[in-house]
């Protein structure tokens, strides 16, 4: 008689426990279904109506028109060309922050972080004020007049504003490698350009090319610098905004943001392959205090002056908007005046919007995420990956095409009774989602499933043993999310653009009406006090966090 023996191997048994406990915790469940059902309906369909606005024969007759070729053209131009000098710039501040000697560190870590809590467009304004025909620089100093209107203007533009980004990344990208590699290499008698060559870079080579391709995409979707300073030289994200705001063209408008869609998507999921055979273990056998081999003192010299060069034109850029704000007309009449910081109180409607859709969105944000991820990361459930990457995808649909689709999708009849400002802060709590996201569970890839499970090996429910166990533990990525969510919702233009009533208007319209008029002193009072806030609410956060949030890859468009 034969006898069948049934054996389950340990996968497929921890599996089908999981799925048996998910379907005995109904509140996991109902959590799950709105979690999920937000965001279908809050990120998946106002993509998909920008999508299929156009339809079959409108994309037939754009494409066949070719008005999309020449800003197609330009937009890989200027983010090919800008993605290399951030790149490289902030290569060099990074490898300076973290490998050299040099004095001074805490200072250009903190004008580092600047460019992050402004709106990058005010680099365009300030690139005018400084280098236009009549800049201080140009005209001041030198008696030239220049044209900087165009991709050279743009090109040095995008390369200030960006590498900031750039070096943030990077910095954390060389500040993982394993300095017992590089150690062993000088020991074994390579010199510094040796072990920088075949340790140091190949080590960071994966991270580089990840933040390479965020770089590039930060730039390919920017809308504030290029509607500033490009003037001619049309990109996708101008021209998308030009058929609208020009012509009233929300198809011409939706052909081509899915174009610039097209392309951030596969720089996202060229990004995403790369981070995908990354490690997330960060303690490797015996741990090691063994300090980084130094550097010549030839290099950390080197350093010095390439920071102190681009931290010293991050300061003109920002400084001359103090100046501006401070100054009757500036750079005419220097007479010192706080005048222009009286539009703070005929405007205060909209930086009192700022703050409260800001913050709404930003405490939202970051307990949203959370949950999140602890249902994807520690939960296991058909269409668990699907969600996954629905989650992060808001990182590479750019803000305009984020922000046309909430135009789109909700400006219907039976949608009246939505506020406009209940609007923009919904736009801004999933637009937001993917950096406490993925913070969240980098934080809980690093706590032993051990200790929830034995919360409710003793009876807890699920949601309790994350309430009471991991909650606690994930304060720093919680903080993450808070902080990113926030400052990138206090300088965002081109989510809200297309959404703003006169009674939600936000500073970031503001200051860019204010530009746009030429009132430079309005536009920086108003762009010190954006900054000013977001500076605020980083030191509460900092001192009531004890230090542990951290602003990650956060940008505004």
């Amino acid at each position: 008689m034969w006898r069948v023996t049934v054996c389950y191997s340990p996968l497929v048994t921890r599996h089908s426990t999981l799925m048996k406990n998910i379907s005995r915790e109904p509140a996991v469940i109902l959590v799950l279904v709105i979690l999920v059902g937000l965001m279908v309906a809050f990120i998946i369909y106002p993509q998909v109506q920008v999508v299929l606005v156009p339809g079959l024969k409108g994309y037939i007759d754009f494409l066949a028109g070719q008005m999309w070729v020449k800003p197609l053209w330009n937009s890989i131009q200027i983010m090919l060309a800008s993605t290399t000098t951030a790149v490289t710039l902030g290569f060099i501040y990074a490898y300076a922050m973290v490998y050299s000697d040099m004095p001074w560190k805490p200072f250009f870590r903190l004008i580092g972080i600047l460019p992050l809590l402004s709106p990058p467009f005010v680099v365009a304004a300030s690139y005018i004020l400084l280098f236009g025909p009549r800049g201080v620089i140009t005209y001041g100093i030198f008696g030239q007049t220049p044209l900087i209107l165009g991709f050279g203007g743009l090109w040095g533009v995008q390369t200030i504003a960006f590498f900031p980004f750039a070096y943030q990344l990077i910095a954390d990208v060389l500040a993982r490698n394993d300095p017992r590699l590089e150690q062993a290499s000088r020991n074994l008698g390579a010199k510094t350009w040796d072990t920088f060559r075949t340790i140091t870079l190949p080590l960071a080579r994966p991270g580089l090319a990840a933040a390479i391709l965020t770089t590039a995409i930060y730039i390919l979707e920017d809308f504030g610098n290029p509607v500033l300073i490009a003037g001619q030289f049309t990109v996708l994200p101008t021209q998308a905004y030009g058929l609208i705001s020009g012509f009233g063209d929300f198809t011409g408008a939706a052909a081509v943001s899915t174009i610039l869609l097209v392309l951030a998507l596969i720089l996202y999921i060229g990004k995403l392959r790369i981070e995908g055979g990354r490690s997330y273990v960060t303690v490797s056998g015996k741990a090691t205090s063994i300090p980084r081999p130094p550097v010549p003192r030839a290099v950390s010299l080197a350093c010095f002056i390439a920071c102190l060069g681009l931290a010293g034109l991050i300061l003109m850029v920002y400084g001359v908007l103090v100046v501006s704000a401070l100054t009757i007309a500036f750079p005419n009449n220097l007479t010192f005046t706080t005048r222009h910081f009286e539009y703070l109180g005929a405007n205060s409607l909209s930086l009192r919007n700022t703050f409260i859709y800001g913050g709404i969105a930003a405490i939202i944000c970051a307990f949203y995420a959370l949950i999140l991820a602890f249902l994807v990361q520690r939960k296991e459930w058909y269409g668990r990956r699907l969600v996954d990457f629905i989650a992060i995808m808001p990182a590479a649909v750019p803000g305009l095409f984020f922000g046309i689709g909430y135009a789109t999708a909700f400006n219907q009849r039976y949608l009246d009774w939505l506020d406009r400002g209940a609007l923009i802060t919904i736009s801004m709590i999933f637009w937001n989602i993917p950096v406490g996201y993925q913070a969240a569970i980098a934080g809980l890839q690093q706590i032993d499933r051990s200790l929830d499970e034995a919360a409710t090996s003793l009876g807890a429910s699920s949601l309790r043993g994350f309430r009471d166990i991991l909650f606690p533990m994930l304060n720093s990525a919680l903080l993450t999310g808070f902080v990113t969510a926030f400052v990138r919702a206090v300088t965002t233009l081109s989510v809200v653009i297309f959404l703003f009533t006169p009674g939600t208007t936000v500073a970031t319209i503001t200051i860019f009406q204010l530009v746009n008029d030429f009132d430079w002193g309005g536009a920086t009072a108003f762009t010190v006090s954006v900054i000013g806030m977001a500076v605020i609410a980083l030191s509460v956060v900092y001192f009531v966090s004890g230090r542990r949030a951290g602003l990650q890859k956060t940008t505004g468009g």
